[in-house]
């Protein structure tokens, strides 16, 4: 049924206004305040709910529809009476928005150029940023997006300088949206955070935080800016209340979440919110199509009960007085009951969604407690498995580095020397992959902390050279050029920073063939106790493609199975280079082309210490009277490993005892006098730190070094407890060796 009370009432009112209006008289701005009311009804009547995604019909019946566009057409009539330029505009505003509705893009054109001209005689900027607002809009309908963002750009320049607060909320939500479909990132960032810094100013259209608040998300995680994710995750949780949190906007949010943790590298955690996400799109869809059918079955209902109707009115036409007045009855008892009934029904659907809600997030809670749990659980395994793994793999590796060391020292024949050669790299490349697994290892669960030593760095970086190019020349032409402004002495950890230059220094070396290896090393800046270094290696090998680039510090990734074969390595160079200089917040910049070669650059800042420290370099291959009062006591339950070592001990002219377990060595400590021990860690019977704890109670001063596979990083602690306060790793480097036993004897 139609609701010709309500017409009839919205006419009457039409007509109230407009007899002031044609009276000219002193009421005129009673009459302009009236007809900007009958606008704002009429918005209202044709808009009905604001859904930024769609126009439902729920709550929007035809007549109200009818009703908002009749009010609309009188109250352009009516301001054409009127010397009003801001009420036409506001007018034409209306107008166009109703059409923008409709997607009647011929007829919009009419009622921007009027504004146009209106605003051209007012000079008024405000006026005008608004009209390249509602341009940029008209654009987007008409799919010309460049068009769309330069009418918006000079939109937001204008409403910036001229306009009010308010103004600048729906500009730069708008410019934020279009840069996000062309995934322009910083521009994103840039306007959500001055549309959301116009919502806090104002303190109007609260409602549209929670969107801004997901797009900086979006832009924060593809511009690798990790730490404000979280805080935009944290806002939208907060202020839920304040926007619609519907189905869609849930998806979206997940699928940024996803996305997060899939740049972190947390594939597990990626794959999760994913799912969810998917869930949730899928849940809007469902929904979206359940409330399409019920509107249209209602439409259908709306249009039977219009017929019937009619044909009442046709039967009933002799007695349309008393009819009138039934009807008007009937018609409001009708709208106040499907009120009620559909206001029951959505508290009712309301109440079951939450109660599901609620059970859901319980359910999802407990799960992920006890995902967490197995992860801490798997990471523990993990931890334990690697220290069993080491010490099984650098057992072996020990007898054969210790048995090259020592046959290498024999009469050998041309071929032999050639077949020990092989044997000596092939254990070298064993070795290097274990030490890069572990310690890719290490730093993923950021096991590692910097050190702070004093050291010479060009000495160092002259070093790292001259033994890179000796180990896989590949008959390059180096051009180094290391800073003579550079400090003398450094403070840092040198072995970090020995690692980063290696691994791309050796990737340089290994990809290019006959060409040039450029090498600067140059002071960016320094100042009294800081001094910024910038290493740069620059190739003219093989280059890389963009996807090679992007796919460059993922682990095992060399770029392609043909690229390993050929070169061989394990992949883990760049990523292992990149973690590190994460430590030192840092960053790795590649820039590379295919059969152009490749430029790889990075920065990190030093300490410059306050008095320069020389390096005290102790070590001698003489054997003279007071090494062979040196009595060592080695406890190693590997036979064969024993024997070796014990031998690299005696042919440097010390004196060695051996045990082949914790309480084997701890017997022997009681009955003989030692200089000190060497103390294997993972053995039968009692490990390596139960002796140490029985030893250093019946003799606290005796030095015990540990020489061992497990990680000292992870064991740090138990090394502490047990008072072992020197590690050896097993390979051990004779010469290292050599050195440890003199400083502790």
């Amino acid at each position: 049924m139609k609701s010709y009370a309500y017409i009839y009432a919205l006419c009457l009112l039409i007509n109230l206004s407009v007899i002031p209006v044609k009276a000219q008289g002193s009421n005129n701005q009673i009459s302009i305040d009236s007809i900007r009311h009958i606008l704002k009804k009429s918005s209202e009547l044709i808009l009905g709910v604001t859904d930024e995604e769609s126009e439902s019909l729920l709550g929007i019946t035809k007549e109200k529809r009818d009703s908002g566009i009749y009010l609309l057409e009188e109250v352009e009539k009516l301001v054409k009476n009127i010397d009003d330029p801001y009420l036409k505009i506001e007018v034409n505003r209306a107008k166009i928005d109703f059409l923008l509705r409709k997607r009647d893009t011929v007829k919009i054109k009419k009622y921007l150029n009027s504004n146009l001209e209106i605003i051209k005689g007012l000079k008024d900027n405000r006026e005008l940023g608004l009209y390249y607002e509602h341009l940029g809009v008209f654009k987007s309908r008409l799919k010309k997006h460049d068009e769309k963002l330069k009418a918006w750009l000079k939109a937001e320049d204008l409403l910036r300088k001229n306009g009010e607060v308010k103004d600048l909320i729906d500009i730069n939500y708008n410019l934020c949206f279009a840069y996000a479909k062309n995934k322009k990132w910083s521009e994103v960032l840039e306007h959500a955070l001055k549309s959301l810094k116009a919502i806090d100013q104002a303190q109007v259209k609260k409602n549209r935080r929670g969107h801004l608040n997901l797009f900086l998300s979006e832009a924060y995680v593809n511009l690798n800016k990790f730490k404000k994710v979280k805080n935009c995750f944290n806002n939208i949780e907060v202020e839920k209340g304040i926007y619609e949190y519907t189905l869609r906007f849930e998806g979206r949010l997940l699928s940024v979440k996803g996305l997060y943790y899939a740049n972190k590298r947390n594939y597990k955690k990626a794959a999760f919110f994913y799912k969810k996400s998917a869930v949730a799109f899928s849940s809007f869809l469902d929904k979206k199509t359940k409330e399409i059918s019920a509107d249209l079955t209602l439409l259908s209902q709306l249009n039977l009960k219009e017929e019937e109707n009619k044909r009442i009115k046709v039967e009933n036409k002799l007695k349309e007085s008393q009819i009138k007045t039934n009807k008007y009855i009937i018609l409001f008892s009708s709208v106040f009951i499907i009120g009620l009934i559909v206001l029951s029904v959505a508290q009712y659907r309301k109440s079951k969604y939450k109660s599901k809600v609620n059970a859901l997030l319980s359910s999802s809670n407990n799960k992920l407690k006890e995902a967490n749990e197995k992860v801490d659980k798997a990471l523990r395994a993990k931890s334990d498995f690697l220290d069993s793994v080491t010490h099984e793999l650098f057992t072996p590796l020990t007898t054969i580095k210790g048995i090259v060391f020592l046959l290498q020292k024999e009469k050998l024949t041309i071929s032999q020397k050639k077949q020990l050669k092989l044997i000596s790299m092939s254990s070298d490349h064993l070795l290097k992959l274990l030490i890069d697994v572990i310690h890719l290892n290490n730093l993923e669960k950021e096991k590692f902390e910097l050190k702070h030593e004093i050291f010479d760095l060009k000495t160092l970086l002259d070093n790292l050279i001259d033994f890179s190019v000796d180990m896989k020349g590949n008959n390059n032409t180096i051009h180094k050029r290391i800073d003579s402004d550079i400090p003398e002495n450094l403070k840092g950890d040198m072995l970090k920073v020995s690692q980063v230059f290696l691994k791309i220094l050796d990737n340089a070396l290994k990809f290019t063939k006959y060409g040039d290896i450029d090498i600067k090393v140059m002071l960016e800046s320094k100042t009294e106790d800081k001094a910024k270094i910038k290493f740069s290696i620059k190739d003219t090998g093989m280059g890389m493609t963009k996807a090679q680039i992007d796919k460059a510090f993922e682990n095992f990734d060399q770029g392609s199975v043909k690229i390993n074969r050929k070169f061989g390595g394990t992949g883990l160079g760049l990523s292992i280079a990149k973690k590190i200089l994460e430590l030192h917040n840092s960053s790795i910049t590649i820039k590379s082309k295919p059969g152009k070669g490749t430029k790889i650059s990075f920065k990190i800042d030093f300490d410059i210490p306050e008095k320069s420290a020389e390096e005290n370099k102790i070590f001698a291959d003489s054997r003279d009277e007071l090494q062979k009062n040196i009595n060592v006591l080695l406890v190693e339950d590997n036979k064969v490993n024993q024997l070796i070592t014990k031998k690299i001990i005696s042919d440097y002219g010390f004196t060695c005892d051996s045990a082949y377990d914790g309480k084997e060595a701890v017997d022997m400590v009681r009955s003989n006098k030692y200089s000190m021990i060497l103390m294997d860690i993972m053995m039968p019977k009692m490990d390596g730190f139960e002796a140490t704890k029985y030893i250093k109670e019946y003799d606290k001063k005796i030095p015990i070094v540990a020489l061992t596979a497990i990680s000292e990083k992870l064991n740090k602690d138990k090394f502490d407890e047990v008072g072992i306060a020197t590690v050896l790793h097993k390979p051990v480097n004779p010469e290292l060796l050599y050195k440890t036993i003199i400083s502790c004897s």
